[in-house]
């Protein structure tokens, strides 16, 4: 029998023995979990854990001149849910799977399925299901109220404009990401500045205000009704002349400003995408494209030997025209190979004599006619504000594709390739007293409620402002004389100053073609205080010449533009001049 002291020590043994297990219990719970429990924590964990989330502003909207919209952006969403954040029990995520299933048009097993944990008890963290999903879809989704349920704003382009303006303006990928054009040169200003933030994917966690930047609006100096017209009368010229493509820019020489840009072929934005990488087209004709330009470069020869001011070459110069001579090593010859005895200064560009302009070109001299070349832009690219620009072909004295015989050739605008805007913006200079602008396209930006204002740019005067007035007159007759080419791009009622070209394509074997051409015109209007530059390019029309296929098309167009933009005729221009009246009070 126990004494009371024996009762006591056993008592105590027992308690100590109890407390040992209860320590090693909670000790346990500290260092090892219970699977089951242990799955279930990581899951709400995971359901919790932060996930990076890019928040993108609105991407800025591009306007013409006059407001209309030409790019705008439209809403949808990408839709995705944090299974483990939905409310308990399998019947939830039954009526969960249901509801987003009809929404979003998806097999309701299959989302189901991804809603349930893994073998192990884990959920995903995030789950995406689709994308992207309508404005109507998503706000019926918001409607919901489900808990982990992640509804993301993405935002895709929409050109209202279509194929009118899709070769400048370019496009947009899903990433909000500029291709081609303005959409590709303004990238950081029409995108803005997004937000990455980092929130669970539970209604409570979103950020509610996140500092994001939404992207500029841009006007540009493009006029919608232009643009139409224009792609009107190429597409009609293209077809009436089998040609193969073309293009159209119309510009005011006095500003630089692009009024209308349009080539053929061109291209929808679901044709480019199923397009195979090789076959599709490569940014905007009008600037990427080069090709030699012919006799409408003689217009800037005539500039050159003017300017120089050298003895005996001035307006009354006479020279002997015999059809065709040998010069440096080649045979150049003008277009009727017949020979037309003393022809003066201003007979030359008229009747568009190659050997004209190369003897021209001898007495203007290599540095000259080279530094000169420089001054008007050649072979470096105009700076104009879009993506793509190509530089074109000069090849400069000391280079290996150098001859003198090229010297004499390039005076006719052979032996050298150009863009077609930059020999539009060589040209505006005949008709801006000598003064070259700097092309542009985007005439305003609007900064939420900042507007900035891009303004006309000179980049040079390569020619004198009383050379400039005498190459117009002269461009003016080219138009108006009998003997010249340019008749049929005369204008009822307005004095129009032009020029033709006609350019043989290159062979396969680097030979001139005898029976394919690139086209050109190149006119002023009104002549003698010219507000609207066109140039008209055709490759490989049927009819084979400048004055027969592009000329015509340049009337067809001028004669809607004059009434479009309120330009009055000439005698009625004078009178509202003479008044104190603005004949040009539209532009």
């Amino acid at each position: 029998m126990l004494t009371i002291r024996g009762r006591l020590r056993l008592i105590a043994l027992g308690m100590i023995i109890v407390s040992g297990l209860m320590i090693a219990r909670l000790l346990s719970f500290q260092y090892r979990l219970d699977p089951e429990v242990q799955e279930q924590l990581y899951s709400v964990a995971g359901a919790s854990e932060g996930r990076q989330v890019e928040y993108r502003p609105n991407r800025g909207r591009i306007y013409d001149r006059d407001g209309r919209v030409l790019a705008v952006n439209t809403m949808e969403y990408r839709v995705g849910i944090s299974p483990g954040a939905i409310g308990a029990g399998r019947e939830t995520k039954r009526e969960v799977a249901k509801d987003l299933a009809r929404i979003l048009e998806l097999d309701e097993y299959e989302v189901f399925l991804q809603l349930l944990p893994n073998e192990l008890g884990q959920y995903p963290r995030y789950v995406p299901l689709k994308s992207p999903v309508s404005l109507e879809a998503g706000e019926e989704l918001e409607e919901l109220d489900v808990s982990g349920l992640v509804i993301e704003p993405i935002y895709r382009r929409d050109y209202p404009q279509e194929q009118l303006t899709n070769q400048l303006i370019g496009f947009v990928n899903l990433d909000s990401v500029g291709y081609w054009g303005v959409e590709q040169h303004y990238q950081a200003e029409l995108a803005g500045q997004s937000k990455i933030a980092t929130e669970s994917g539970l209604p409570a966690d979103v950020l509610e205000d996140v500092n994001i930047r939404d992207g500029q609006d841009l006007v540009l100096t493009i006029d919608r009704d232009i643009q139409w017209f224009a792609q009107q009368a190429l597409q009609d010229a293209v077809e009436r002349e089998q040609a193969l493509g073309g293009t159209i820019i119309v510009m005011n020489p006095r500003t630089g400003e692009i009024l209308a840009m349009v080539s053929l072929p061109d291209f929808t934005l679901e044709d480019y995408n199923n397009l195979p990488e090789q076959d599709k087209p490569t940014y905007n004709p009008a600037i990427h494209d080069v090709y030699e330009p012919g006799s409408i470069f003689k217009i800037l020869t005539a500039a050159v030997a003017l300017d120089i001011q050298k003895p005996g070459l001035d307006m009354f110069w006479s020279y002997n025209n015999v059809g065709c001579e040998e010069m440096a090593g080649v045979l150049i010859c003008d277009s009727e190979r017949v020979p037309k005895g003393p022809i003066t200064f201003p007979q030359c560009l008229v009747r568009s004599l190659n050997t004209c302009t190369a003897h021209w070109n001898l007495l203007i001299g290599r540095d000259n006619w080279y530094t000169y070349l420089e001054n008007f832009g050649f072979g470096r690219p105009t700076g104009v504000d879009m993506a793509g620009e190509e530089s074109g072909i000069v090849n400069w004295p000391g280079t290996g594709t150098f001859s003198e015989a090229n010297f004499l050739q390039t005076s006719f605008g052979q032996g050298i390739s150009v863009t077609p805007l930059q020999i539009l913006v060589a040209a505006n200079a005949i008709a801006n007293d000598g003064l070259m602008m700097q092309p542009f396209i985007v005439q305003k930006f609007y900064d939420g409620d900042i507007v900035y204002e891009q303004r006309p740019t000179a980049i040079g005067r390569p020619i004198s402002a009383a050379t400039a007035q005498q190459v117009l007159e002269i461009m003016e007759q080219a138009v108006s004389a009998p003997e010249g080419f340019g008749d049929k791009a005369e204008l009822d009622g307005f004095s129009v100053a032009g020029k033709t070209g006609t350019a043989q394509k290159l062979a396969p074997d680097f030979s001139y073609s005898d029976d394919e051409t690139w086209a050109s015109f190149i006119g002023f209007v009104p002549a003698d205080n010219p507000h609207l530059s066109i140039l008209i390019m055709l490759d490989d029309p049927e009819s084979y010449w400048g004055s027969q296929a592009a000329a015509p098309v340049f009337a067809e167009l001028a004669s809607r533009l004059v009434v479009l933009l309120e330009i009055p005729p000439d005698g009625v221009r004078t009178d509202l001049m003479n008044n104190g009246g603005n004949p040009f009070g539209r532009r």
